[in-house]
């Protein structure tokens, strides 16, 4: 659990070295797909909308609002950083309750990480060819 806490950093700092490593910003390859999805969102609910309750007094506009409209220009590096550390921290905290119900521990959530930690450098070593099975 106290690795698990310092692992944030950690984690922030591998996302950091990624970046730097491709040359790119995180929103750089994704900005223009995105962009475009919720244009097409937007339009789509507006065709919905239009085609459920027909166009008597003309077009239903759908215009986005404020948030929606920041949101649809992209998401910053800030964002997309925080995306991957909650999706990152969330997965780890999930899998050590999951070892702790499993192997009957309680509350004891230090031996439940130390064990998801040992299987993981065993599956890397036996997958590398370095244990006997």
């Amino acid at each position: 659990p106290d690795m698990y806490i310092n692992a944030g950093g950690v984690t922030v700092s591998y996302f950091e070295w990624l970046k730097n490593i491709n040359h790119v910003s995180f929103g750089r390859l994704t900005f223009k797909y995105e962009r475009e999805s919720n244009a097409h969102l937007l339009e789509s609910v507006q065709n919905s909308l239009e085609k459920r309750f027909g166009r008597v007094g003309g077009p239903i506009p759908v215009t986005p609002s404020e948030e929606f409209d920041r949101r649809m220009s992209g998401a910053s590096e800030k964002d997309i950083v925080h995306s991957g550390l909650d999706y990152s921290m969330e997965r780890t905290a999930r899998r050590m309750m999951d070892t702790a119900i499993k192997m009957d521990l309680g509350l004891d959530i230090r031996t439940a990480a130390y064990i998801n930690s040992v299987t993981k450098i065993f599956t890397t070593y036996r997958d590398a060819g370095l244990t006997f099975n």
